[in-house]
């Protein structure tokens, strides 16, 4: 006769009702993974602390306010910044539920994962960090977003991810990618570079990143994401949108599955309007 192993028991997050989770169950395994999170959570947020008094302080930056603005308008600092209050909540409560939580949970695993994915890949060939940078970019680009990745696989919470949030999760990153057009659209001063000796730019069209520059390196298009896949201007941008969004829509149904995996085929527990 085949046996069933019982469900995990429902677990009280705060003023929360109970809900199902799988992990982190033992107080052993809570302890861990408030450590673990807490442990991420200080490498994020030395991180950023350290990027922006770099960019308020470094005269080939314009100064302060106009450093902050430019490195608040990357992906990699926005990404970090959503990581970051996950890590903290998780220290806070390892089993820690809510449809803000779940929400923002698998939107910053899919915005984190695509930084890290996206800087190996693109970026770090032509990245040159120097001075302090070197530790930021240590941070941002390599410890964050492997380790938050690592975090979900060990500790979750689980299961909490439902088929809504699939789509849902795109929000932050299509507010990012408006503003960052509109910010591009506009005349702005963009900072020095002192690791190679460039000073303050002067008023221009910028963007924080090749594939969403249209006129990357003058050559009147984005940085194609798709190696031979390009157009002109905004039509070569809105291509590599759509790779972008493509793949982070595959990345939240892997989250999703990987969920639902690691939880024995458990389903989340349906949370009432506006919990």
């Amino acid at each position: 006769m085949q046996t069933m192993s019982a469900p995990a028991a429902p677990t009280s997050t705060g003023d929360s009702a109970a809900t199902l989770t799988v992990m982190p169950r033992s107080p052993g395994t809570v302890t861990a993974a408030r450590i673990y999170h807490l442990a991420v959570a200080l490498v994020g947020t030395a991180a950023l602390l350290l990027s922006l008094y770099v960019s308020a302080t470094s005269p080939v930056n314009g100064g302060a306010l106009n450093g902050i603005i430019f490195t608040l308008s990357y992906f990699t600092v926005w990404s970090n910044i959503f990581a970051l209050i996950i890590n903290w909540s998780l220290f806070a409560d390892p089993a820690r539920d809510g449809r803000g939580f779940r929400w923002l949970r698998m939107t910053s695993l899919v915005m984190i994962v695509i930084t890290g994915l996206i800087y190996a890949i693109l970026l770090a060939p032509i990245a040159n960090p120097c001075g302090l940078g070197v530790y930021t970019n240590l941070g941002f680009h390599y410890i964050v977003p492997w380790a938050t990745l690592l975090g979900f696989l060990i500790f979750g919470p689980r299961p909490r991810f439902t088929w809504d949030l699939v789509p849902k999760m795109m929000l932050i990153p299509v507010l990012w990618l408006v503003y960052t057009l509109i910010h591009g659209a506009l005349q702005s001063t963009p900072p020095g570079d002192k690791c190679v000796n460039t000073g303050l730019g002067s008023p221009q069209n910028w963007y924080p990143y090749p594939f969403i520059d249209l006129n990357y390196d003058g050559t009147g298009a984005p940085s194609p994401l798709i190696p031979g896949l390009t157009a002109p201007g905004y039509g070569g941008v809105a291509i590599n949108i759509v790779g972008v969004i493509v793949l982070g829509l595959l990345f939240a149904t892997i989250f999703l599955g990987l969920d639902r995996l690691l939880s024995r085929g458990q389903k989340p527990t349906p949370l009432p309007a506006g919990e």
